[in-house]
């Protein structure tokens, strides 16, 4: 049995999708609010999410957990070798090292500005950086169900998970054709509607 420490929606969801995906029992505790709890500051003083703990083994950071977790339930949304996997972890450094963050600075602008982030010049570059990442993906997709090819990844369904966060921007993000249907087709997955269910999360950005 896992511990999944998590935020309900938040990059965490990628991994509760995978654990459905394995078919791995776990429990989430989700530890959203103004503070972290102090038993989850005992095994992450960083106090990000997600966290994972299996026995007496404590595991941080959201791609680590990933990557783990695929190699040791043999999923195969990670291929096993060459350059299939080459670029899975490619895309999937790109999803948590590049698309998060660059969801992160503007939620970061809105904890400190409130409403008005919108109206600082700095948010403009900000959703422009966003959009600039989307038209990647959407350029990549034009000739592929995926972003790695063929096959779904953990990329897309970590970029699937922070699209969703779109909503919540003070200015919108369009997504085009073809990334919308990567979504659609990775939020239709038995595995994302699980945890869309037990996160009570309503997926808003597949339309």
């Amino acid at each position: 049995m896992y511990t999944l420490y998590s935020m309900l929606g938040s990059c965490s969801m990628a991994v509760h999708v995978l654990l459905n995906e394995v078919q791995a029992p776990v429990t989430l505790k989700n530890v959203a609010g103004p503070t972290r709890p102090a038993e989850y500051l005992e095994i992450n003083p960083r106090g990000s999410v997600p966290t994972l703990v299996d026995g007496d083994f404590v595991l941080r950071e959201g791609a680590a957990i990933l990557i783990t977790l695929a190699e040791k339930h043999g999923s195969p949304l990670l291929p096993a070798s060459g350059r299939d996997r080459a670029r899975a972890l490619e895309w999937l450094a790109f999803a948590n090292a590049t698309m998060h963050p660059a969801y992160s600075r503007a939620f970061f602008m809105h904890r400190h500005l409130g409403e008005d982030a919108k109206n600082n010049p700095l948010y403009d570059a900000v959703i422009a950086s966003i959009q600039g990442l989307w038209n990647d993906v959407e350029s990549t997709l034009q000739t592929q169900e995926y972003v790695c090819g063929k096959s779904c990844t953990l990329a897309d369904i970590l970029l699937t998970v922070i699209a969703n966060w779109s909503p919540n921007l003070q200015q919108p993000v369009t997504f085009g054709p073809k990334t919308k249907g990567l979504f659609q087709r990775v939020v239709a997955r038995p595995a994302y509607q699980q945890a869309l269910k037990e996160e009570n999360v309503t997926y808003k950005v597949a339309a």
